[in-house]
């Protein structure tokens, strides 16, 4: 029997979902009672002083009412628009304001692209609570993209994120784990975090996940787990997996990769 080299991927620097799936059928509902106008630069500079005089009144109604038509623009990709509606709820404190101008700072889109600011937009809005922004704030400082480069900062925004359930910080967290890069090293951690973004489907978890269960690292050593995880990520297309399966032969040990 040869022995098998499975590697394991790194760290997933992804930006999260710029329209998360809970918002994506408001928006659809909200689009399709909007009657599409065409609309001047004046009138644009007219309505953002509107915009602007509303959220100084302080008026939650109105204020959800103006987030409605910041991220009805958002989706019909009037970025233009959607960034002169969002800036003064995002001063304001409205979270999706902030996180969703933090994405149009990021891709330059309805203003010139700036990471620092993308960063900055996306740390105040991670500091609500944001589940998105805290995993876009730990990329952030993983990449050191608009910010100082420090994976120490970056396993404290995913842990946060990933405790709330995001995948993407699960996954990134048990690279960190397993690796001892920003974190303590520490096997059985990465097993915990991997086990939960497998268990929420995500395949590159459960191809890691069976990799270490083959390993017995940081867990009782398990092949029936391990290729159960296998399976379950090979159903997905995962070609790692695919591949894993192909070739298993029991070995005595699988070497781990991260890089």
């Amino acid at each position: 029997m040869r022995n098998q080299q499975t590697k394991l991927l790194a760290l997933s620097h992804r930006r999260g979902l710029k329209i998360r799936r809970s918002l994506f059928s408001f928006l659809v509902l909200v689009i399709c009672l909007i009657v599409a106008g065409s609309v001047d630069a004046a009138l644009h500079k007219q309505q953002t002083q509107q915009d602007q005089a509303i959220v100084q009144q302080d008026s939650a109604p109105l204020l959800t009412q103006m987030l409605k038509h910041a991220l009805v623009a958002y989706a019909n990709r009037n970025y233009g628009k959607a960034y002169q509606r969002l800036l003064p709820l995002a001063q304001q404190n409205i979270v999706d304001a902030q996180y969703y101008l933090a994405t149009l700072y990021d891709d330059g889109r309805g203003v010139i692209a700036s990471s620092a600011m993308a960063a900055y937009w996306y740390r105040r809005a991670a500091k609500l609570g944001h589940i998105n922004a805290q995993y876009n704030i730990g990329v952030a400082h993983a990449s050191g993209d608009g910010v100082q480069q420090s994976l120490v900062d970056a396993a404290r925004w995913w842990r946060v994120a990933a405790i709330s359930g995001s995948v993407n910080a699960q996954f990134n967290l048990g690279i960190l784990y397993l690796r001892g890069d920003g974190i303590r090293q520490d096997s059985v951690e990465a097993v915990r975090w991997w086990s939960k973004a497998a268990e929420q489907g995500d395949p590159a978890a459960q191809y890691n996940l069976g990799a270490l269960y083959v390993n017995g690292q940081g867990v009782s050593r398990d092949v029936k787990t391990a290729l159960m995880w296998w399976t379950r990520a090979a159903a997905q297309g995962f070609p790692q997996a695919i591949a894993a399966l192909r070739d298993f032969h029991l070995p005595k040990q699988v070497k781990v990769s991260t890089k």
